[in-house]
């Protein structure tokens, strides 16, 4: 009786379980064929990710080589899986499993690591010292400490950016072929002008080498940001200006001079580098009591892009502070595509999306854009050569300008020196974070140069 009521339990139990596959499959390709019949919906394919910054695979036309090769096939499963529809949602639902693992607060997010070149040793006379800056009320003495925002804490490796707390960083490589290039294409822009026009050069460290400490930087492998911009001004032609701007953000380090979900620095860490501009330019900086200044709340950036919207940044989103010149806040640029359009220096981004809020200053990266001052009559002008760290500089150079020019080298396709030539700018400002020294970037300045 046992033997058979076992029996009989064993097959009840096999049927169950036979019935439960079964759901289970078809349930599976329900979901798939669903699935498939999403990705179909042409009308709901994205063309661009907000939350990756970039736009996304584009439909392969079709070639006899593509079919041939089967490149044509490789192409179309690309723009399949990159522009399925709702996949910033199932991008961000992502990120919240892995966040169920227990990845919080101090966390490495991305990266892939490289090997730095070593910053070769600059001689001791050749260091650039910047000069205090002056201005129309006191300010405290170099010597004078400020508090220590340093980051001691080491954190665990992987790649160019990690999270610590609520503030993300991305490592820094020095190389010393694209520093070389990047001090001859200076050089080679001051020996094509002449000793009429101003030359500046000013590098803007990123927040890594700004604020995480240096033993730390080393342990991980990356490179002295400080060392490879004296590198650079050691190459420069004494007649270029250098607008040293490093220990002045170092001493500022514990501000808000550096976002925590993105790259770039605040206007506020600009607004410190511009007071060494000044200096070197011979004019009194204008006081931050002399600007409007406005707030725009909850900015996620690159780096919260960069981390696969991790948690710890969504968290603590930033807040763009902006300062508006006195003079005007009217402005006019050249999109890629050539239209030109009017625009505000200081535009109001408060209903913009979270990622894009940085395209507050000067309307973000255009190849071209021009600022004229109503109040100067002096015929005084310059040409700002930049990516987008110059963006929240450009607006301090306003007040100072009959004429700012400003040219993203990135997408701009004239020749620089007739362009200087032809406008009778006076001087030439270059204006770029650290990344323009281990990247492919000096060959695009120098681009600007022509054969």
């Amino acid at each position: 009786m046992r033997k058979y009521q076992r029996k009989f339990l064993t097959e009840k139990y096999r049927r169950l379980r036979k019935k439960v596959n079964q759901t289970g499959i078809r349930v599976f390709l329900v979901l798939l064929g669903a699935g498939f019949a999403v990705g179909l919906c042409f009308p709901l394919r994205p063309k661009h990710s907000e939350i990756e910054k970039r736009d996304l695979a584009s439909f392969p036309g079709l070639t006899a080589a593509g079919l041939w090769d089967g490149s044509w096939f490789t192409d179309v499963g690309t723009w399949y899986s990159d522009t399925y529809p709702l996949r910033e949602m199932l991008i961000g639902g992502a990120s919240k499993v892995e966040g169920l693992y227990g990845f919080q607060g101090e966390q490495i997010v991305a990266g892939s690591a490289q090997t730095a070149d070593e910053v070769p040793d600059v001689e001791e006379d050749a260091v650039v010292t910047p000069a205090p800056v002056a201005t129309s009320t006191p300010t405290p003495e170099p010597t004078q400490e400020l508090e220590d925002g340093t980051i001691h804490e080491e954190p665990e490796m992987a790649g160019d950016v990690y999270i610590a707390g609520d503030t993300a960083f991305e490592l820094y490589y020095f190389s010393q072929a694209s520093a070389d290039a990047y001090a001859s294409m200076v050089n080679t822009v001051h020996a094509r002008l002449g000793s009429g026009v101003g030359v500046y050069d000013l590098l803007a460290p990123t927040s890594f080498g700004v604020c995480l400490d240096e033993n730390i930087q080393e342990q991980m492998g990356a490179s002295s940001q400080k060392d490879a911009f004296q590198y650079i001004y050691s190459r420069l032609d004494p007649g270029v200006k250098k607008v040293d701007v490093f220990d002045e953000l170092v001493r500022h380090n514990a501000e808000y001079i550096y976002f925590r979900t993105d790259h770039h620095w605040t206007q506020l860490g600009a607004y410190y580098a511009y007071r060494i501009f000044a200096e070197q330019k011979g004019i009194r900086p204008h006081e931050l009591s002399e600007f409007e200044h406005r707030t725009y709340p909850d900015f996620l950036g690159s780096f919260y892009a960069y981390s696969n919207q991790a948690e710890a940044l969504k968290n603590n989103p930033d807040t763009i502070e902006a300062y508006v010149p006195s003079s005007t806040n009217n402005m006019m640029f050249v999109e890629k595509s050539g239209e030109q359009r009017q625009w505000k220096i200081i535009n109001d981004v408060s209903q913009y999306a979270a990622g894009v809020k940085y395209s507050c200053f000067i309307g973000g990266d255009n190849p071209y854009s021009r600022i004229d001052n109503p109040v100067l009559t002096d015929g005084s002008s310059c040409v700002v050569i930049k990516e987008s760290y110059g963006n929240a500089f450009v607006p301090f150079l306003v007040d100072h300008y009959q004429t700012v020019h400003v040219i993203d080298y990135r997408y701009y396709k004239g020749n620089l020196v007739d362009f200087v030539k032809e406008n009778g700018v006076q001087d030439v400002i270059f204006v770029n974070n650290a990344d323009v020294l281990n990247t492919s970037k000096p060959k695009q300045i120098q681009a600007l140069l022509g054969a």
